[in-house]
């Protein structure tokens, strides 16, 4: 009998299946292309205008003129030194107007009210009295009376206490004025009056007298003269 074969059962392993490998992408050829070189900005350029150096070589000074004074001749030296001693008054220069234009009239200066018409201390007349005393007038208006030492009161110009018959001449007798050329006499209402020429005067009333005119102020005679 023959020997029956010995059969030994290996259990098979499943295979594993191998997964396919991935599929390759396709590829295509790209020829490459040419690019253009970007423009690069060109920097900005500010031109500053430059001041000139100055010239590092120094300027040689300049020589001073020698000063040259005139001297004039002699003979107008002598002019000169008569001119200083007696000045020439300026010379005003000559405002000439148009034939058609008149000229302005200059206006008229008024003399100040304040400013006396006569100089105060001017001698215009005298009074010679029958004694010989010879009294001097001054100034516009003169007041002639008599002045009481014992009373006292407004002392007048001409003073005639001392005077005989002065007992009969009022404190403030009478009035001699002198207004331009003309020259008055007046009575202040006085007590025993005032003549003239031996003529009685109206009291407070100007009357014009004359060279050599005889006044009486009371028993007090003068004359009167113009200087």
């Amino acid at each position: 009998m023959q020997p029956q074969p010995t059969v030994s059962y290996v259990q098979q392993t499943p295979k594993q299946e191998t997964p396919p490998p991935p599929k390759q992408p396709e590829v295509y050829y790209v020829p490459p292309t040419t690019q253009e070189p970007t423009v690069q900005p060109q920097p900005t350029v500010n031109y500053v205008q430059s001041t000139p150096k100055p010239d590092a070589t120094p300027t040689p000074p300049q020589p001073q003129q020698e000063k040259v004074y005139y001297t004039p001749p002699p003979h107008l030296q002598q002019a000169n030194l008569a001119q200083s001693a007696n000045p020439a008054q300026p010379v005003k220069p000559k405002v000439q107007t148009p034939a058609q234009q008149p000229p302005a009239p200059r206006p008229i200066a008024a003399r100040p009210a304040s400013k006396p018409a006569t100089d105060p201390n001017a001698v215009w007349g005298t009074l010679t009295f029958s004694d010989g005393t010879v009294t001097q007038l001054k100034g516009e208006s003169v007041s002639v009376g008599r002045y009481d030492h014992d009373l006292g009161g407004i002392q007048p110009d001409v003073d005639l206490a001392k005077m005989e018959g002065a007992d009969t001449v009022s404190r403030i007798h009478a009035a001699i004025e002198h207004i331009g050329s003309t020259y008055t006499l007046t009575d202040l209402n006085s007590t025993n009056s005032t003549r003239l020429n031996n003529k009685r005067l109206e009291p407070d009333k100007a009357t014009p007298i004359n060279d050599g005119d005889a006044l009486s102020f009371g028993k007090v005679t003068c004359t009167f003269k113009k200087s």
